[in-house]
Protein backbone atom coordinates (compact mmCIF):
# COMPACT_ATOMS: atom_id res chain seq x y z
CA UNK A 1 0.00 0.00 0.00
CA UNK A 2 3.04 2.25 0.82
CA UNK A 3 4.77 1.83 -2.63
CA UNK A 4 1.40 2.20 -4.16
CA UNK A 5 0.83 5.69 -3.08
CA UNK A 6 4.81 6.40 -3.89
CA UNK A 7 3.96 5.48 -7.26
CA UNK A 8 1.10 7.42 -7.87
CA UNK A 9 2.97 10.20 -6.84
CA UNK A 10 5.75 9.53 -8.92
CA UNK A 11 3.21 8.87 -11.84
CA UNK A 12 1.43 12.05 -11.06
CA UNK A 13 4.59 15.09 -11.16
CA UNK A 14 5.92 12.88 -14.24
CA UNK A 15 2.46 13.72 -16.00
CA UNK A 16 2.60 17.40 -14.50
CA UNK A 17 5.88 17.38 -15.55
CA UNK A 18 5.64 16.55 -19.04
CA UNK A 19 2.40 18.60 -19.53
CA UNK A 20 4.37 21.44 -18.42
CA UNK A 21 7.07 20.68 -20.57
CA UNK A 22 4.71 20.09 -23.74
CA UNK A 23 2.86 23.62 -22.85
CA UNK A 24 6.13 25.39 -22.62
CA UNK A 25 7.49 23.77 -25.87
CA UNK A 26 4.54 24.94 -27.69
CA UNK A 27 4.19 28.76 -25.95
CA UNK A 28 8.02 29.48 -25.91
CA UNK A 29 8.64 29.94 -29.39
CA UNK A 30 5.94 32.10 -29.79
CA UNK A 31 6.79 34.57 -27.44
CA UNK A 32 10.60 34.28 -28.33
CA UNK A 33 9.89 34.67 -31.74
CA UNK A 34 7.08 36.72 -32.57
CA UNK A 35 5.20 36.36 -36.17
CA UNK A 36 6.49 39.00 -38.51
CA UNK A 37 3.52 40.45 -40.21
CA UNK A 38 4.49 41.30 -44.14
CA UNK A 39 4.76 44.84 -44.90
CA UNK A 40 2.16 46.97 -46.48
CA UNK A 41 2.59 47.07 -50.29
CA UNK A 42 3.50 50.70 -51.45
CA UNK A 43 0.40 52.84 -52.33
CA UNK A 44 0.33 53.48 -56.47
CA UNK A 45 1.70 56.67 -57.58
CA UNK A 46 -1.50 58.80 -59.27
CA UNK A 47 -0.34 59.72 -63.01
CA UNK A 48 -2.42 62.44 -64.91
CA UNK A 49 -2.78 59.27 -67.30
CA UNK A 50 -2.35 55.78 -68.23
CA UNK A 51 -1.46 53.99 -71.16
CA UNK A 52 -3.34 50.30 -71.56
CA UNK A 53 -1.19 47.84 -74.10
CA UNK A 54 -1.37 44.83 -75.16
CA UNK A 55 0.73 42.81 -72.86
CA UNK A 56 2.15 40.60 -76.49
CA UNK A 57 3.35 42.82 -78.49
CA UNK A 58 2.75 45.88 -76.67
CA UNK A 59 0.56 48.34 -79.03
CA UNK A 60 -1.44 50.77 -77.67
CA UNK A 61 -5.23 49.99 -77.05
CA UNK A 62 -6.21 52.96 -75.46
CA UNK A 63 -5.55 56.12 -73.12
CA UNK A 64 -6.96 57.35 -70.20
CA UNK A 65 -7.57 59.71 -67.58
CA UNK A 66 -8.48 57.40 -64.67
CA UNK A 67 -6.29 55.34 -62.64
CA UNK A 68 -5.71 51.92 -63.77
CA UNK A 69 -5.75 49.04 -61.08
CA UNK A 70 -4.68 45.17 -62.28
CA UNK A 71 -8.25 43.59 -62.65
CA UNK A 72 -9.83 46.37 -64.87
CA UNK A 73 -11.24 45.12 -67.94
CA UNK A 74 -10.75 47.30 -71.25
CA UNK A 75 -12.99 46.85 -74.31
CA UNK A 76 -11.52 47.96 -77.21
CA UNK A 77 -12.74 49.82 -80.74
CA UNK A 78 -12.68 46.08 -82.25
CA UNK A 79 -15.25 44.92 -79.85
CA UNK A 80 -12.24 42.72 -78.40
CA UNK A 81 -11.74 42.68 -74.53
CA UNK A 82 -8.89 42.48 -72.33
CA UNK A 83 -7.85 42.44 -69.16
CA UNK A 84 -4.89 44.16 -67.14
CA UNK A 85 -2.66 42.06 -65.40
CA UNK A 86 0.43 44.83 -65.06
CA UNK A 87 1.08 47.94 -64.14
CA UNK A 88 4.47 49.81 -64.55
CA UNK A 89 4.80 53.82 -63.91
CA UNK A 90 1.49 55.33 -65.96
CA UNK A 91 1.91 51.92 -68.25
CA UNK A 92 -0.94 49.07 -68.23
CA UNK A 93 -0.39 46.32 -69.86
CA UNK A 94 -3.44 44.00 -70.36
CA UNK A 95 -4.09 40.42 -71.89
CA UNK A 96 -6.52 39.54 -74.39
CA UNK A 97 -9.42 37.74 -73.31
CA UNK A 98 -11.93 37.31 -75.52
CA UNK A 99 -13.88 39.07 -78.46
CA UNK A 100 -17.30 40.31 -78.25
CA UNK A 101 -20.01 39.26 -80.63
CA UNK A 102 -22.34 42.31 -80.30
CA UNK A 103 -25.44 40.50 -82.38
CA UNK A 104 -25.67 38.33 -78.97
CA UNK A 105 -26.55 41.70 -77.16
CA UNK A 106 -29.12 43.14 -80.10
CA UNK A 107 -32.90 43.68 -79.06
CA UNK A 108 -35.04 41.66 -80.98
Amino acid sequence: MKFKGRYLLLAGIIILLGIFAFSTLHILPLTLFPVQQKPDPQPQKLHDYYIISDEIDGHSLMYVPLVVNIGDEVITEENKRYKVVRIEENRAFARFVEDISLEEHKKK
